[in-house]
């Protein structure tokens, strides 16, 4: 097992470079720079790094290798049935959907279908609005005027029909996006330089090329694909209801943290393959063409830097939308305080819990009614971002946790005449 393990998932990678492009770019990982620079620095001077255990969410099984444990979430029990919740429940949101679709959408959206190779060079001429992306066919050489470097393909290419089905898609939307996607010319970014070698060239940033290794690559990949996904749900939040936003959004989380397996990772090189088997010539010349036309016309370079500039609008548009707005202050003046209503009664509560069963204490039901409030009004509140409604599923964890600890503390001082109602300062009554 590698020691370049994610700080904040746990995911292991095999490379360092994949690791820092993972802080850089995950929405549930990502980090500043110093963050990121002190975890790279850190593991290399800590290249033995000590054996620990890989627990299970759903089953709490430990395993020793991350190999072990992505093995079990792929083929057990666990994976299976999260997996079918998952998608019974976006099923459910499909047929419950009652929100009235634009003028330029079909009534009922179809699942997508898988794209087949001969349905290429149809699919790529689709988005004629894009001027920037202009096809011209002479003596089947095919020259474009622009090609998205890797990591900054843009999604809004795709109709939002189109983007509400892969979103509906369940565990399945992954390889949906990667043909939605890779599918058009002007994402063909990457080729292998020697079809015989593992090692892979990108289109970079700077319009120049990068070489990835195969497995480093299929790995920047999937990441991409996860963060393609986010995108689309950040230009469909009008299409959904918040009830939606967070089965898709969880949905996403789930293919990110389980389906990176050795299954999801065979679909994935296979998809990889087929690319290199079928276009790699072609899109081999293409790139080479488009960096030599940047370099001569400073024109098409800096429709290319535009294009790119737009890419990362679309991101920090995104990412601020996945922030919470909603303060713990909005909350407490709505619902009250915890640390005054409960301070206030700090003698009554702990009296009450050393006579009642905890599940039915007023301490327990306080932070429960609380819990249930706090999702009623983010829920229905019209002005909640992407990320309040993806924090409730935290903040549920953070009072159950808290619970927890109360309730052992409750079972372990029953003799006693103090008990400790404090966890830390968000947990501390006045």
């Amino acid at each position: 097992m590698s020691n370049k393990v994610c700080p904040k998932c746990n995911v292991d990678f095999k490379y360092i470079s994949v690791l820092k492009r993972h802080l850089e770019n995950s929405v549930r990982c990502s980090a500043n720079d110093n963050y990121i620079n002190n975890t790279i620095n850190n593991i290399n001077t800590n290249s033995n790094t000590d054996t620990h255990l890989f627990t299970c969410n759903d089953c709490n099984k430990n395993f020793k290798y991350k190999t072990s444990i992505y093995r079990h979430k792929s083929i057990s029990k666990c994976a299976i049935n999260k997996a079918n919740i998952i998608n019974q429940n976006i099923q459910e949101q499909q047929n419950n959907n009652t929100i009235p679709t634009t003028s330029n959408s079909a009534s009922a959206t179809p699942t997508p279908q898988p794209i087949t190779q001969s349905q290429t060079n149809i699919n790529t001429n689709t988005n004629s609005h894009n001027t920037n992306n202009t096809i011209i066919n002479n003596n089947n050489n095919t020259i474009i005027q622009h090609i998205n470097p890797f990591g900054f393909e843009d999604v809004r290419t795709i109709p939002i029909s189109e983007m509400k089905a892969i979103l509906n898609s369940g565990t399945e939307a992954g390889l949906h996006i990667i043909k939605a996607i890779y599918n058009k010319i002007e994402n063909k970014n990457f080729y292998k330089p020697n079809i015989s070698r593992s090692e892979v060239a990108c289109l970079n940033e700077d319009l120049k090329l990068t070489i990835y290794k195969s497995r480093e690559f299929a790995d920047a990949f999937f990441d991409r694909c996860i963060a393609l996904l986010h995108h689309m749900l950040y230009l469909c939040k009008h299409e959904f209801t918040s009830t939606s936003i967070k089965y898709i959004y969880d949905n996403i989380e789930y293919i990110e943290s389980t389906m990176r397996t050795e299954i999801y990772e065979k679909k994935l090189q296979s998809i990889i393959e087929s690319e290199f088997r079928n276009n790699n010539l072609d899109t081999k010349d293409r790139i080479k063409n488009f960096i030599k036309k940047i370099k001569e016309e400073t024109d098409s370079k800096d429709n290319s830097l535009l294009q790119i500039k737009n890419t990362l609008d679309l991101k920090e548009e995104k990412n601020n939308e996945y922030k919470k707005s909603i303060t713990t202050l909005e909350l407490n003046n709505l619902f009250g305080d915890p640390k005054v209503i409960l301070g206030l009664k700090k003698e009554e509560i702990i009296l009450n819990l050393r006579i009642s069963r905890f599940e039915e204490s007023m301490f327990y039901n306080f932070w429960i009614e609380r819990l249930n409030n706090i999702k009623k009004y983010v829920m229905n509140n019209k002005t909640s971002k992407i990320g309040d409604i993806i924090n409730l599923k935290q903040e549920e964890n953070k009072i159950m946790s808290m619970l927890e600890i109360i309730n052992k503390r409750v079972d372990n001082n029953r003799g006693d005449d103090y008990l400790d109602l404090n966890i830390n300062n968000e947990f501390r009554l006045d």
